[in-house]
């Protein structure tokens, strides 16, 4: 336990850093680039996504789930993820002339020729982080993703003001493709893993054609709208509807994010030693709530001075759609344990079942509320997301014995945090003249409210979160000083 906690602590602070670099990141390009470009750059962003997501075809949770590591099951990840990698930057490649035809928009051709550049690097990356991943060494993560970051912000900000427009982001990404698997190199210094070997790619493309499925299924899910509406409504509407998403996704990329790549290895470990699986699922699922829940509260009340603040003036059609989708992910929040638990029980086909039983009639939702209007898509989310999380659940429960019952005592402190977060943000916007745009006092007065409320209930329900604080900090101070103790001998 102490492990994973040290792990979590430094996965969070890996988050935060670069979810600080993120929003400044953000800040500064919605304020150079139009809605049009913005989407113009999320339509490119959907294809690499959709390849990138097709190109780990599972290799990394096969390596973090696996009972015993050989070598030559690294050597057959690496060999793996260099043909994917290629295949799918040759395609871009060479399908970026076609794509630019088909939406009329010449510009795209170039952000994806540049873009498929970073899978170049890709390959020489993945195995390491994975196999740190399964040893918890999210020190050494951390401090790879953190430059990565550094490095992305640095390119596409500088690029950004100097004029090169949407492409800036493209070579953003490739900065921080090589960045990453410099560092892995550096670090890991195994150079046998980058030897081709086909020994164990049976085993992997078994697990893979599964596992690969499922994250191409709900990346596509997440990806083919943005590809859609740049059709059906224009770049300026896929701009609109993403940086909607990128603002609701702050309490996600800050918290879940973070918890995210520990869940998996801490989820394998625990059935590796025959541990229950219910007690930690409910146990991440009220850590999650806790910080989630609140936020996106916050973020529905806030959503005026929140998109002003980091998007600017140009960009007031967002905080409606920010308010659909912010409520509406409040139902997701099981979701980013769903994978993981199932995994880890062995059950990776129902995984894949859930994926495929819940996401073509929400993408099919979403497509019908286009018809109307973005305003409609947003709203739609309503109806989206708690089928997502019904779908999900019912294949979870059997599996590790999960009932209603025992969900809503998990959730029931944390639904008392969010309620106390909204006491003094719902008030002052109630006596606002004018409703849900604030002014700069009514905000700071709201933030504060939320923030002191948070921390009011938290003081006095019984909370695991209250108990995760005290363990992260007895965790990293006992490793500090257990560092600065041998640097000391030295």
């Amino acid at each position: 336990m102490n492990t994973v906690r040290r792990s979590i602590a430094f996965s969070v602070i890996e988050k935060y850093l670069a979810q600080i670099l993120l929003v400044a990141t953000t800040m500064v390009m919605a304020r150079i680039l139009t809605p049009a470009e913005t989407g113009l750059y999320m339509t490119a962003n959907a294809v690499i996504m959709l390849a990138d997501n097709f190109r780990t075809f599972g290799v990394g949770v096969y390596i973090i789930q696996e009972k015993q590591i050989e070598r030559s099951v690294v050597q057959s990840a690496f060999t793996l993820t260099l043909f994917f990698s290629l295949t799918m930057g040759a395609i871009i490649y060479c399908g970026a002339g076609w794509l630019a035809t088909f939406y009329d928009a010449p510009q795209l051709r170039t952000l994806l020729v540049v873009a498929a550049l970073g899978f170049l690097a890709i390959p020489f990356s993945s195995p390491v982080m994975a196999l740190l991943q399964r040893e918890l060494a999210f020190n050494v993560i951390a401090g790879i993703n953190v430059a990565a970051a550094l490095v992305a912000f640095a390119i596409t900000v500088t690029l950004g003001l100097a004029g090169f427009g949407p492409v800036s982001y493209a070579w953003g990404f490739v900065g921080a493709s090589f960045t990453i698997a410099a560092l892995a190199t550096a670090v890991r210094r195994n150079f046998w893993i980058f030897r081709v070997s086909f020994a164990r790619t049976r085993e992997l493309l078994s697990f893979g054609t599964v596992s690969s499925l499922i994250t191409v299924s709900n990346i596509a899910y997440d990806m083919l709208p943005r590809l859609a509406f740049g059709k059906m409504l224009g770049f300026d509407a896929v701009g609109l509807y993403a940086r909607a998403l990128t603002v609701c996704q702050l309490p996600d990329r800050a918290v879940v994010s973070a918890l995210h790549p520990v869940v998996l290895p801490a989820f394998a470990a625990q059935a590796r030693a025959g541990d229950s699986l219910k007690a930690y699922y409910l146990h991440g699922l009220s850590l999650i709530t806790a910080v989630q829940w609140p936020a996106l509260i916050m973020l529905c009340l806030l959503a005026d001075p929140v998109v002003d603040i980091l998007l600017g003036a140009q960009w007031g059609a967002v905080p409606p759609l920010v308010r659909f989708i912010a409520l509406a992910n409040m139902a997701l929040a099981p979701a980013a344990l769903t994978f993981p638990v199932l995994v880890a029980a062995g059950r990776v086909h129902d995984a894949l079942r859930a994926s495929l039983t819940s996401l073509p009639p929400s993408f099919l939702i979403l497509i019908v509320a286009a018809l109307h209007s973005l305003d409609a898509v947003a709203a739609s989310m309503l109806v989206v997301a708690p089928l997502q999380m019904l779908i999900a659940y019912r294949y979870v429960s059997p599996v590790i014995g999960l009932g209603w019952a025992e969900l809503a005592r998990a959730g029931r402190h944390s639904a008392a945090l969010a309620m106390g977060t909204a006491f003094v943000p719902v008030i002052i916007v109630a006596l606002s003249p004018t409703g849900f745009d604030l002014g700069w006092l009514q905000t700071m007065a709201a933030v504060a409210g939320g923030a002191a409320g948070w921390g009011i209930v938290l003081a006095f329900v019984d909370h695991p979160l209250k108990r995760e604080i005290v363990g992260i900090w007895i965790s990293l101070s006992a490793w500090v000083w257990r560092r600065n103790a041998a640097a000391s001998r030295l």
